[in-house]
Formats: C-alpha cells, structure tokens, sequence
C-alpha cells in the first residue's frame, strides 16, 4: 500500500503542491505582495528610493570622465571644468524641473507634450537664455580662479568659454524634451513629480551633459577642423539665443524668471567654480584611485536630490497655501528627513559597490569605496536638509518665486558640501583600515 502523504502527492491530494487551492493560496500571496510593493512605492521612502536608484547612472558619467585620467596632469582644465557644468545642469535642470512640478500641480501647465501652454513654452525659453548667459559667466569665474590655483593658464581663456557654453546647451536642449516626459508621465500616474522628477533627471542629465562634455573635449584635443566645427557651434548658439532674449523681453514671466534664475544661478557658478578647484586638487588621488572618480557624480548628485525632494516639496506646499513659519516647518520635518535619508543611505552603499565594480577594484578596495561614500552621506545629508527648508520660507518671505531659487540652491550647495566632505570621508575610510 503505498503510504498516505506518497499517494496525496501522486492523486492530487492536500500536500501537492499544484492543487487548486494550492493554486490559489500562491496567486493571493503573490497579489498581496505585488500590491505592498506598489503601496511601497506611493509613499515618500519608496519614492525617494526609486528616485535616487537612477542615481547610478550618474555613476557611468564618472566613468566617462574616467577614460581622461592620463590626461589629468596634462590638462588640469578638464577636472577644473567637470564640476562647475555639473552644477550649471543641475541648477538650471533644477529651476525647470521645480517650476514644471508646482506648475503640473497649480494646473498652469497641461500633463501633455503637444499643445501646452504658453507659461510651458515661456519657461523653456527663459531656461535656454538662462543656459548661455550662467555658462559665460561661469567660464569667466572659473577661469580666473584656476590661473589663481596654476590649474589653468591665461592662454587657455577660449577653452573656458566655449566648453561649458557648448557643452551645457546640447545638454539643455536634450533634457527639456526628457525632463517634460518624465513629469507628466509621474503626473499622469498619480505619483508625486516633487519628489521623482528632479532625481531621475538629474541622473539622466549627468550623463548627458557628460557625454556632450566628453565630445568637446575631444574637439578641443583633436584640434584643426574639430575645434572650428567647436567655434562655429558656440556663435549659433550666441546668435539663436540673443534672437530669443529680445523676442521676449516684455514678458513679464520670462523676465521675473530670467532676474531670479539667473542670479541664483551665477551664485552656483561661483560654488561651481569652487568646487572645480578643490577637485583639480584631488587629481592625484583621483588617478591613484579612479574609483573615487566613478563615485564623485552619484556623491554630489545624490546628496542634491536629497535637498530637492524636501525643497521640492515646500515650494508646493507654499504655492497651495499650506506653509507654516520655518521653526514650526522645522519641528515638523523630522520624520520626512528621516524617512529621505534612510533609503538615501542604503542607495549610497550600492554607490560604493558599483563604483567597485565598474572600476574593476582598480586602486580602491570594495570597503574603501562603501566606507567613503557612506561617510560622505552621514557627513553632509543634514546640513543639506536644513537648508532646503530654510532656503524655501526665506524665499517666499522675500516675495522671490521659491521655484527659481531653492533647488538651483541646493544643487550648488550640495556639490560644494559633498566635494569638501570627500576628504574627511576618504580619511575615515582609511582609519578604519581600508
């Protein structure tokens, strides 16, 4: 006789597995679990965790920059511009990314690419003349700090015009059509634009304004025909812009726009600048260690998407009447600080290990890179977060639009703290033995 629990298996019984309600029971656990997921992911820990998950793209355009470490000695200009066209993509992605948000939100902008509205079209172009004229001011900052550091000579003014003008406006003119779709597709599916468009963007942007930056350079190393295709490039620019500027110049929301954004902007400049001499300074320990090279992006990126998502989400509530006084805003923001850095932290962990894995172990070991980027958070998040919240209430009480000030802010602030907090991160790193 074969035994009882063989033949329920062999007949169909209570313990086979496949049986009906067996079945069943598996499909509800499944549902259920697929349904705690997608719960998961409408809250503000699951939404930051997805938004700053696109943060490891911004690891490939360390990577990218990577391939130009023998160059690093040669050109110190290279490591000297990197950061500074970093913060200009941010800040100015930033603006546009945060108006478009409050803007989907107060219905002044329809969830659709075709056939938006004026205030839509308005703002792209305030952003395209906003590029040109923060990328000549930057070049011209970032120029003569870095005669003053010996990262750059006086013959090399051109390179600090033409570079980041180029290279910052082919990214800009990429990332409106992407920074629209991702927002109103979150719009769309009821998911909050605050807190997901800026650090997805923001990642896909890096990338972009990387790749562009990497093509100049080679225009600028090649030299010859290269450089003047470089040149012939920046006077159109120059030329379309100046046909827009004077297009628009009695529109009042082009102009309040242009005067705000383009003042914050040029203050991130000077931080861009800052941060692009303080790098150069770190170029041997960069080419000892191209990991930290890989890692720099997601670092100075992440730590902006942080500020971003708790600005991001006060000029919102600002703009529909729901602000209180900024102690009282403070007492109140605890749990949302937490509940943005504690997947904030995890995602920099996974930082760590790919940057590991995409440098290939090459002059950095895995604890070395997890370490430093994790102390890099620790060092850096809270100072960040505090100053989104104050930026927004200081910018609402000045009668200043919250959206063209707080994240152009934050991003320039966040890449100079993160820049300043690598060597203290890279010190405890190595005090811990790594």
């Amino acid at each position: 006789m074969i035994p009882l629990n063989i033949h329920q298996i062999i007949t169909g019984g209570a313990l086979n597995p496949v049986t009906k309600h067996g079945r069943e029971n598996t499909l509800g656990a499944t549902t259920a679990l697929v349904g705690r997921i997608r719960q998961f992911f409408k809250t503000v820990p699951g939404q930051t965790l997805l938004g700053l998950s696109f943060n490891i793209i911004s690891l490939l355009a360390g990577g990218l920059i990577a391939i130009f470490t023998p160059e690093f000695n040669k050109s110190p200009w290279i490591l000297a511009l990197f950061p500074p066209i970093l913060t200009i993509r941010g800040g100015i992605g930033g603006l546009f990314s945060g108006n478009l948000a409050t803007m989907l939100h107060l219905g002044t902008v329809k969830p659709q690419i075709r056939d938006n509205t004026s205030e839509y079209w308005n703002l792209v172009r305030s952003v395209l003349v906003m590029t040109v004229i923060d990328t000549v001011i930057l070049g011209s900052f970032s120029f003569v700090i870095n005669v003053v550091n010996g990262s750059a000579i006086l013959g090399q003014w051109y390179l600090f015009l033409l570079v980041p003008t180029v290279a910052c406006m082919l990214a800009v003119l990429t990332s409106i059509p992407l920074t629209s779709y991702i927002a109103i597709l979150t719009f769309n599916r009821g998911l909050d634009p605050d807190i997901l468009v800026y650090p997805i963007l923001a990642s896909i942007n890096d990338i972009v304004v990387t790749c562009f930056f990497v093509g100049v350079i080679f225009l600028v190393l090649w030299g010859g025909v290269y450089f003047s295709a470089l040149v012939l490039m920046f006077v159109v620019i120059l030329g379309v812009i100046g046909y827009i500027g004077s297009m628009m110049r009695d529109d009042r929301f082009f102009q309040k726009t242009l005067r705000e954004g383009t003042f914050v902007v040029i203050i991130s400049s000077i931080f861009g600048g800052i941060n692009g001499v303080l790098l150069s300074n770190l170029g041997p320990s960069l080419a000892a260690k191209p990991g930290l090279m890989t890692l720099y992006p997601a670092l100075t990126n992440s730590l902006g998407n942080i500020g971003s998502i708790l600005g991001s989400k006060m000029t919102t509530s600002i703009a529909l009447g729901y602000s209180r006084s900024f102690m009282e805003e403070l007492r109140e923001s605890g749990r949302s600080i937490i509940e943005i850095e504690v997947p904030a932290a995890f995602m920099y962990v996974v930082f760590g290990v790919v940057a590991y894995l995409m440098s290939f172990g090459q002059g950095a070991s895995l604890g070395f890179l997890v370490v430093t980027s994790l102390s890099c958070n620790l060092l850096s998040f809270i100072f960040v977060s505090l100053f989104s919240l104050w930026s927004a209430h200081i910018s609402f009480e000045r009668g200043l639009n919250p959206d063209n000030i707080v994240i152009p802010a934050i991003t320039s602030l966040s890449d100079t703290t993160a820049t300043v907090a690598v060597t203290p991160a890279i010190l405890i790193a190595q005090l811990l033995g790594f």
